[in-house]
Formats: structure tokens, sequence, C-alpha cells
């Protein structure tokens, strides 16, 4: 995370992920599809992963990390669709910390 993340979850007081830790989504893929599944890239110049599929819940769909662009992660098939938009459910470390959560597939390049 950039300190200006990390302050603003100590500020908030929010737990701050832990080098060597792992931070997992709550939310859970609704579909399966064997062909989405493979090594993406991050296109935008930084994106939300999230605690679950989509953006108009803030405390369901709370961002744990945002990544900036390049960032690779991993799709193993699973996604949920969320008004028409893939939103992947993705892994990957980051700054020594392993998440796993939501990305819309609008800003990933397999």
């Amino acid at each position: 995370m950039e300190y200006d993340q990390v302050s603003a979850l100590a500020s908030s007081g929010a737990a701050v992920p832990v080098s060597g830790e792992a931070v997992k989504a709550t939310g859970v893929a609704q579909s399966f599809d064997k062909a989405l599944a493979g090594t993406y890239t991050v296109t935008a110049s930084s994106l939300n992963v999230r605690n679950a599929a989509g953006t108009t819940d803030k405390v369901k769909n709370k961002v744990l990390v945002s990544i900036p662009k390049g960032t690779q992660v991993k799709n193993y098939g699973y996604y949920s669709m969320v008004n028409g938009v893939k939103w992947l459910y993705v892994q990957f470390t980051y700054k020594n910390v392993t998440y796993t959560g939501f990305c819309s597939s609008a800003y990933l390049k397999k």
C-alpha cells in the first residue's frame, strides 16, 4: 500500500495489512468459466480490488487495496456479473501481502 493509503486506513481505525499476511474478500463469486482462467495485467492507472463484486454498496464492496498499472493478477475462472460487467475473482501479491478479491474485467488484459 502507498503511504497515504496506510495513513488513511490507520486513522479510520481499519486494520493495516502486515507483510506476509493474507487479505481475502468475504464476497463469493457467482459463476465459473474455465476460459477466463489465466494471468491478467492491470491496464488502468490504478485499479481498486474490492471485498465483493460491484461498486454500489460502499460497505459490502469496500476497497481492499488499489494496485498500479502493470500489476499481474491471477484468475482461476471464478467471477460475478454486476450490471453487465464481469468482476473477476483474482489473487496476487502486492508489497508482500497476498490479496484475494474482485476487480472489474474492464481494466484487466489477459
